[in-house]
């Protein structure tokens, strides 16, 4: 319960921190808090860079993180109508072999002869 309540508080001050610094306001609020960030942080990136020799890789540039977001956009969507379009077949194909499978376990009972005591 102690490690929920420390995970919660730490989410929590997290979203506090990034509504009070404008992170979720418009886009030019945005763009101004990153250059901020940048400009203060890019002192401790480069003493990081000289203590770690290896070299990382440059980022995809943004025409290529656009095409691949839009490609991976629309093959979801594909992927949801064709599932959608699907559903009624997926459904019937179910419900009969649900319908068989049942049907199967279950025996069809047979009436007990019955012994007539009157003779």
């Amino acid at each position: 319960m102690l490690k929920f309540g420390v995970k919660s508080v730490i989410l929590g001050s997290a979203v506090y921190y990034t509504i009070d610094k404008g992170v979720w306001k418009d886009s030019s609020t945005t763009s101004k808090l990153y250059e901020e960030l940048e400009e203060g942080v890019s002192p401790y990136v480069g003493e990081l860079k000289k203590q770690i020799p290896y070299e990382l890789p440059p980022l995809p540039s943004n025409d290529r993180m656009t095409y691949l977001f839009k490609y991976y956009w629309n093959s979801g969507v594909k992927a949801t109508f064709r599932f959608l379009i699907d559903l009624p077949t997926h459904a019937t194909n179910a419900a009969s072999k649900s319908y068989e499978f049942i049907n199967s376990v279950i025996e069809p009972v047979d009436p007990a002869p019955r012994q007539d005591n009157e003779k």
